[in-house]
């Protein structure tokens, strides 16, 4: 029986204007209707993750969020506010090499800031170029720092859970190789949109926060069904109990995910993530 369903959002249950369809929101009501936990389990920030649900705060509310490719897992809001269930930062001085790292070349470096007060969570996006003409970029918490550089370097930015290069589509996979080359097992350096990378510390990602949230529901991981469509989604779909990766997904992830044994069903278009919660939960 499935306890826990965990869902990338872009590409997944999000197209490429960040807006979800009323059928997804259907499924994810009548989820939560039947008792299923349910978790945005995403390379997005904690806030980033819940503005698309703005619409329906009930909704936004009763999920669990996954953030930063797994460095950060929330539980749902209970009496005003979100508890930290898991937390992961990057080392201090390897943060630092990265940032130069990222500055020889002169990429678009954001750093994915998520600080915890007494109030909750503080996160921000700072950005060391312009964001114009990216892709799902812009809005609240997106803060143009052109001294961004400098600031990590000097230490006045601490170590944020996730960075992220601008690197182009065209140089991101030999970016990467060069990373690895470099930093190896230090690092985990995955890709969600094509044109920028993103770097989080060595055993970060998804399944980690799956596993943080599985345990916060009382599930075990078979008892999960994960869904995503990127290169970053597929440790959590090969952790989960049932992992499915979308139609829409590009055809290096597809062949990756063949080597895993990760089903492949519909696409965004298809309405996938109703269709797959439709074939594995019953009556929903």
């Amino acid at each position: 029986m499935i306890k826990l369903v965990a869902f990338d959002m872009d590409g997944t249950i999000l197209d490429e204007e960040s807006r979800l369809s009323q059928e997804s929101l259907r499924t994810i009501e009548r989820l939560l209707e039947r008792g299923i936990a349910v978790a945005s389990n995403s390379g997005r920030s904690i806030r980033r993750s819940q503005e698309p649900l703005a619409p329906w705060p009930d909704v936004a509310s009763a999920l669990y969020v996954g953030g930063y490719n797994g460095g950060v897992a929330v539980s749902n809001v209970r009496d005003g506010r979100r508890r930290l269930l898991h937390e992961e930062r990057l080392d201090a001085e390897l943060f630092r090499e990265l940032v130069a790292f990222s500055q020889e070349d002169d990429f678009n470096l954001i750093c994915c800031l998520c600080e915890q007060d007494g109030d909750g969570l503080r996160e921000a996006y700072r950005h060391s170029h312009s964001v114009d003409g990216l892709e799902v970029f812009g809005g609240p918490g997106f803060v143009h720092d052109e001294k961004l550089y400098a600031h990590c370097l000097s230490g006045e930015i601490a170590a944020p859970p996730k960075i992220m290069m601008v690197t182009g589509e065209e140089r991101r996979d030999a970016v990467i190789e060069a990373m690895r080359a470099r930093w190896g097992e230090r690092i985990y350096a995955t890709w969600s949109i094509p044109d920028r990378i993103e770097i989080m510390p060595p055993h970060v990602d998804k399944a980690l926060a799956l596993r943080a949230l599985a345990r916060e529901v009382g599930a075990t991981l078979e008892e999960t069904l994960a869904i995503g469509d990127g290169d970053n989604d597929l440790p959590m779909l090969r952790a989960a109990g049932i992992g499915v990766l979308m139609g829409n997904a590009k055809p290096e992830v597809r062949r990756l995910a063949e080597d895993a044994h990760i089903e492949v069903g519909p696409s965004l278009e298809e309405e996938g993530f109703s269709a797959t919660i439709s074939r594995y939960v019953e009556d929903v």
